[in-house]
């Protein structure tokens, strides 16, 4: 999920499974291609969940010489926050690594126009059943494996003995386990605070703020009937702070009639 902490460099997120629900914290995101990951851990919520580091966290030192390793052998690579961080978390660390997504040619993908799904075919995006997650960074389409093994089928399958000269070169480094239950990396304390912000969004006259259900226990659902300059003012007016509020959409930008992402840049100061 991106956190509010450093907004100017968190537009990123995560895919966990086919859903129309795009939920991200208080910061612009873009959104990948939804796909069904034989991951049990993806598979566990609906949604494609928004997520991220900072400009500012610590790299791990095995991550990064995992990642200049993959690099060296002419994979673009760079180090991430694992997917499950808590949103504001300061403690998060860059300890897990994410490669380029290629198509068959080898050719990059990109976000579509609308940053908000990622450009490829349908038989490009069965490549990649095996990996644990995908992300978009400001158009460029990231994605994580888990090691050597998940390649096979993927368009980096010829790259699977680079990759494991890497493992072994890198003994150490491991991609960070995903929670099956995302909920747990909040505290009972989170889920209060951010039932309280929702009561003190309603007191404010937002009424359409819902309480976060169980599967999402700290995510805001932004109804389609919400207009823009509403949410614009809600943006305003209810600030989370360091509260781990993230927000969730029903759709895309086209379904709403406007960007929500952009709102969110320009409430941000986000260029």
């Amino acid at each position: 999920m991106i956190t509010s902490s450093d907004f100017r460099t968190m537009r990123r997120t995560l895919t966990a499974i086919a859903s129309g629900l795009c939920v991200m914290a208080l910061a612009a995101c873009s959104v990948p291609f939804t796909q069904n990951s034989t991951d049990d851990a993806n598979s566990a919520t609906g949604g494609n969940t928004a997520g991220g580091g900072t400009s500012t966290a610590r790299v791990d030192e095995t991550a990064r010489k995992f990642a200049a390793c993959l690099t060296s052998k002419g994979i673009e690579a760079q180090t991430t926050i694992a997917p499950g961080v808590k949103p504001n978390d300061t403690s998060a660390v860059k300890n897990a690594v994410e490669v380029r997504m290629i198509d068959k040619a080898g050719q990059p993908i990109a976000a579509d126009e609308s940053g908000m799904t990622v450009s490829s075919d349908d038989e490009t995006q069965k490549m990649y059943a095996n990996i644990m997650y995908t992300s978009i960074d400001y158009g460029k389409v990231w994605v994580m494996f888990k090691d050597s093994t998940a390649l096979t089928g993927s368009p980096y399958e010829s790259k699977r003995q680079d990759w494991a000269d890497c493992e072994a070169a890198n003994p150490t480094f491991a991609q960070p386990a995903q929670s099956s239950n995302p909920s747990n990396a909040f505290s009972e304390e989170d889920k209060q605070s951010v039932l309280q912000y929702a009561k003190d969004a309603r007191d404010k006259g937002f009424d359409w703020v819902a309480d976060p259900n169980g599967d999402e226990p700290t995510t805001i659902i932004i109804p389609k009937t919400v207009s823009e300059a509403d949410f614009r003012r809600f943006l305003k007016e209810c600030p989370t702070g360091n509260l781990p509020v993230t927000f969730g959409f029903e759709g895309t930008p086209d379904e709403y009639g406007y960007d929500y992402t952009k709102v969110m840049d320009e409430v941000y100061g986000v260029n």
